[in-house]
């Protein structure tokens, strides 16, 4: 295990729980429903701590090896459906629940629409997080204000981050990393789920993400 990961791997499990602990407040009866979870992983069902059952589960993925557990053991574990990023092969209201955890920010901008609506069209509620623009530190690179630079100054920054200096990635993993990483303002977001309750998850008196709740009667679904 990387330097950057034995420091990062703490920190994103405290917030799974934190995440988790919100899932079950939000939705008890989460344990027995049918899961989407878009752009995930199975290692943070690991973290998340929510009792759902594997078999409950599908990851919806554009690449298996963003997929994996942190022991690699992959039995007893989500199935993983490898997609384009833009169509969800899933029928209307398929699923009980659609979650999609510090994903969103990955995403192009200009898919971001089309990704959401198909989150709203195959599941009866949905969460998703993604991490806050006005948060003032970076959670990527763990580096505070570079987000709120122009990009290309923001680009050279990073080089002396301490995602740069402990997980000593490639040139083009850099470019690529920074460059396919964009966080949402609560205005973006919420221009893309117009009719979800936006919720905050806050760190030291700032909002650090932002949760987008949508239940089975904002979407209208029969009881």
């Amino acid at each position: 295990m990387s330097f950057w990961h034995k420091f990062i791997h703490p920190v994103t499990a405290h917030f799974r729980r934190r995440r988790g602990a919100f899932l079950l407040s939000k939705f008890p009866d989460i344990a027995t429903w049918k899961i989407c979870d878009l752009g995930g992983s199975r290692h943070f069902w690991e973290k998340v701590a929510v009792g759902v059952p594997p078999a409950n589960i599908t990851i919806y993925n554009i690449s298996e090896s963003e997929t994996q557990t942190t022991s690699g053991e992959v039995q007893n574990t989500p199935a993983v459906i490898i997609y384009d990023g833009r169509t969800i092969p899933a029928n209307d209201l398929e699923f009980d629940l659609l979650l999609c955890n510090s994903v969103l920010e990955h995403v192009d901008p200009r898919d971001r629409g089309r990704l959401a609506g198909e989150a709203v069209r195959v599941a009866k509620r949905i969460f998703v997080q993604t991490p806050a623009y006005s948060f003032p530190v970076e959670p990527h690179f763990i580096m505070p204000f570079v987000h709120w630079l122009p990009r290309q100054l923001g680009y050279w920054v990073i080089h002396l981050s301490p995602w740069r200096l402990l997980a000593r990635p490639k040139h083009e993993t850099i470019h690529q990393y920074w460059w396919g990483t964009q966080l949402l303002t609560e205005k973006e977001l919420k221009a893309l789920f117009p009719t979800a309750v936006i919720e905050y998850e806050s760190f030291f008196g700032f909002v650090k993400s932002y949760y987008v709740v949508i239940t089975r009667s904002d979407t209208q679904v029969p009881a």
